[in-house]
């Protein structure tokens, strides 16, 4: 009969070896690239009683996160076959434009664009196409992409499709570019040139306009600068990381106010890198030695800080770039934990008072990026 035939026998030893996979593949634990898990707990900062200003939203390392859909079939996930997908590997820098895409300069891969809404996330564009990159500045505006190369002394113009419409270099003065931030309004690029502790302000053609400040401690000096951000209306905010603080500065490059100063208490800075500015003119800055970010008031003033060191939801491992959508979304490469952290900011209900910007000179220890 068919029950006791060979055939019979290697069938159900086929469906028995089967199932068997099923039921380990189910129990298996959830790998790495699937959409996050929430906290079963919302995380806020401050913590309550206080009023929340800022809630954890997400996390992103791969499009998977996104809501990519996966590519391979029941047979290649039982084999054990491994699907290529889109991941971080470095994230330094952040931007965001109006539309919600946001452009990350991963050092390891050059630019990789996420849209949420959309469930995309891809590579934008190789930053240099000769050799390995250190992708570490981005900025957007509603025409063109941005980006800085370290490793190759460059800066770039994209579109918005990912072609480098143009690109300087050494011969023109840019010495390991660091931080880039554009003010579309006021046809204006700030690059914080690194190699030189200068500022070098450009037009959005990267015509240069203005070399800002030299290497010092006074204030309108820089100590191995790095990021750099608009302050609409205001000018420019550069985080002087080696000084320990950030210098603010007009539109034309002239110095206007500091804040920060080097310590291990809230409101002090131990290695700040990434800086950005919200609709309300909080700026952020992220601290890579403290894995944490700090918001504050033009004034200086600390309102909040968030993060710890660590790799769960809401900690960091030398964070480095923050951007600040205009609906309040925030954006932190988590370098080392190979990942892009989504937080969201709530206004105060409690009115803040203004108040003026110091202006004293602070006394900052040497130090370097």
């Amino acid at each position: 009969m068919l029950k006791h035939s060979p055939f019979a026998q290697a069938l159900r030893v086929v469906l028995c070896g089967l199932a068997c996979a099923v039921s380990l593949l189910a129990q298996a634990p959830a790998k790495a690239g699937k959409t996050p898990v929430p906290p079963k707990a919302d995380l806020v900062w401050p913590a309550p009683p206080a009023e929340p200003r800022i809630k954890w939203v997400a996390e992103y390392r791969s499009e998977f996160d996104v809501g990519a859909k996966k590519r391979t079939g029941f047979m290649d996930r039982l084999t054990g076959k491994r699907e290529d997908s889109m991941g971080f590997r470095q994230p330094v820098s952040v931007a965001v434009d109006d539309q919600g895409t946001v452009f990350v300069g991963d050092s390891r891969l050059g630019i990789v664009a996420l849209d949420p809404v959309k469930k995309k996330m891809w590579l934008f564009s190789k930053l240099s196409p000769e050799a390995p990159t250190l992708a570490t500045g981005i900025a957007v505006d509603s025409k063109f992409v941005y980006a800085t190369d370290a490793n190759q002394s460059q800066v770039s113009i994209f579109d918005k499709e990912g072609r480098r419409l143009k690109t300087i270099g050494a011969s023109e003065g840019i010495q390991r570019p660091v931080g880039i931030a554009v003010d579309e309004a006021k046809n204006l690029l700030v690059v914080v040139n690194g190699g030189t502790h200068q500022v070098l302000l450009f037009d959005r053609s990267l015509k240069l306009i203005k070399k800002v400040a030299s290497r010092g401690e006074k204030v309108g000096q820089f100590n191995y600068p790095t990021y750099c951000c608009i302050l609409p209306g205001k000018g420019f905010a550069v985080v002087d990381t080696g000084n320990f603080r950030v210098q603010i500065f007009s539109s034309e490059g002239k110095f206007l106010s500091t804040f920060g100063q080097q310590g291990d208490f809230s409101g002090s800075f131990s290695r700040p890198k990434g800086i950005a500015v919200d609709a309300e003119g909080h700026i952020y800055v992220v601290d890579a030695t403290f894995a944490n970010f700090q918001l504050f008031r033009l004034d200086g003033q600390v309102l909040v800080f968030v993060g710890t060191l660590g790799a769960a939801p809401g900690t960091f491992q030398v964070p480095e770039g923050i951007a600040v959508g205009k609906d309040g979304a925030i954006w932190v490469a988590d370098t080392m934990n190979k990942r892009l952290q989504h937080f969201q900011y709530f206004p105060s209900s409690k009115k803040e008072e203004p108040a003026p910007a110091k202006k004293e000179e602070p006394t900052p220890a040497k130090g370097k990026s």
